[in-house]
C-alpha cells in the first residue's frame, strides 16, 4: 500500500506567499553561513553574528553547532536574552523541559535593563513550556506577565494566556481578554480564538450571530458549520446540528486530496465524526494526523470532544 502523505495548511495565504518569495530569493543557509563565517573572522567579539549563524545552523539541523554559537553569544555578552531563550528551546527539543524552564527563569531574573525588549518573548516561551507540562497556573502567570511588559499586542502571548484560561475553566476571563485583544488588533486568528472562547463558555446567544456572519461571507464554510453544530449540540438542537455536520462533511471530503491530504481538513473530518458519535474512526484519524505532524491548533478541539465523550446527535 502506498504510504499516505499529509500537507499542513499555512495559516494564511500572505504567510505562504512571503515564504515562497523568501525561498525564491534565498541562496541557501550554507551560503549565509559561509558569509557569516567571514564576518565572524573579521569581528570575532560580535555576539549578534553568532546568534545569526546559530539560526542558520538550526535550519539545516546542525543542532550542536547552533548550541555552541548560542553559548558563545553568552560568553561575549552576559544577559543576551535571545540566546538564553533559544538555548531553552533547544533544551526542550532535547527532552529537558525542566532545565529549559530553569534556564529561562534564571535569565529573566538576571536580565539587564537594556534587555527589556526581549522579556515578552522569553515569557511567551516560558508560558508555552508550562502548558506542555500541564502547569497551567504557571503558564497563565507567565503569559500575563509577558503581556504586561509590552505596549504592543503580542498575539502569541494572548493565545497562550487564553489556552491556560481554557484549561483552568476561566471561560469568562478568556472571552473578556480576547474581546479586548480583537479590538486592539484586527487579527482573524484572534477573532477565531474569541469565538472558540464563546463556544466553550456556552454563550450561544452571543456566538451564533458571529458564526453566521462567517458562514454568510466565507468561501469555505465547513469549519464554521462545525462550530455552529457544536453550539447547537450544546443547546440540544441535535437535528439542526446533524444537518450542519453532514453539509460540512461533504465539503471537507471534496477538498481532501487523497495523494496529499491537508492535515487541517483531516482533523476537521475527524471532528465531524466525533461529533456524530463515531469515536473510533475519529480517534484513529487523530492518531494518524498527529503522527504526521498536525499542529496543536488543529487537534485541540478534536481532542477535547473525544475526551468529553459526546453522544451521537
Amino acid at each position: 500500500m502506498t504510504e499516505r502523505r499529509y500537507m499542513k495548511t499555512p495559516r494564511c495565504a500572505v504567510l505562504l506567499a512571503a515564504l515562497v518569495m523568501r525561498l525564491a530569493a534565498d541562496p541557501g543557509h550554507e551560503i549565509r553561513i559561509e558569509d557569516l563565517n567571514k564576518q565572524i573572522t573579521e569581528n570575532p567579539a560580535q555576539p549578534d553574528l553568532y546568534f545569526q549563524r546559530s539560526n542558520n545552523y538550526r535550519e539545516i539541523n546542525r543542532v550542536a553547532d547552533a548550541r555552541a554559537d548560542l553559548e558563545k553569544c553568552l560568553s561575549l555578552q552576559k544577559g543576551f536574552l535571545p540566546a538564553d531563550r533559544e538555548l531553552a528551546r533547544l533544551d526542550e527539543q532535547d527532552g529537558h523541559r525542566k532545565e529549559a524552564i530553569e534556564r529561562l527563569e534564571k535569565a529573566i531574573a538576571a536580565a539587564p535593563p537594556d534587555a527589556a525588549f526581549h522579556l515578552p518573548g522569553c515569557y511567551s516561551l516560558l508560558a508555552e513550556l508550562h502548558l506542555k507540562g500541564d502547569r497551567n497556573e504557571d503558564a497563565l502567570a507567565a503569559a500575563a506577565k509577558g503581556i504586561s511588559l509590552t505596549k504592543e499586542l503580542t498575539i502569541d502571548l494572548y493565545l497562550l494566556r487564553a489556552e491556560a484560561q481554557r484549561r483552568l475553566g476561566k471561560h469568562d476571563d478568556r472571552v473578556l481578554d480576547l474581546a479586548g485583544a480583537t479590538k486592539r488588533l484586527k487579527s482573524f486568528v484572534l477573532r477565531i480564538a474569541w469565538i472558540e472562547a464563546l463556544i466553550d463558555a456556552g454563550r450561544s446567544a452571543e456566538v451564533l450571530p458571529e458564526i453566521q456572519k462567517e458562514i454568510d461571507t466565507s468561501r469555505y464554510k465547513a469549519s464554521w458549520l462545525i462550530r455552529r453544530a457544536r453550539v447547537l449540540l450544546h443547546d440540544g438542537k441535535n437535528q439542526d446540528a446533524s444537518a450542519d455536520l453532514e453539509t460540512a462533511l461533504v465539503e471537507v471530503d471534496s477538498r481532501i486530496r487523497p495523494e496529499l491530504p491537508d492535515l487541517s481538513l483531516v482533523c476537521d473530518r475527524a471532528l465531524i465524526w466525533a461529533l456524530q458519535g463515531k469515536r473510533d474512526e475519529a480517534a484513529k484519524e487523530l492518531a494518524e494526523a498527529k503522527k504526521r505532524g498536525a499542529d496543536t491548533w488543529m487537534t485541540r478541539v478534536l481532542e477535547s470532544v473525544l475526551r468529553d465523550s459526546p453522544g451521537k446527535p
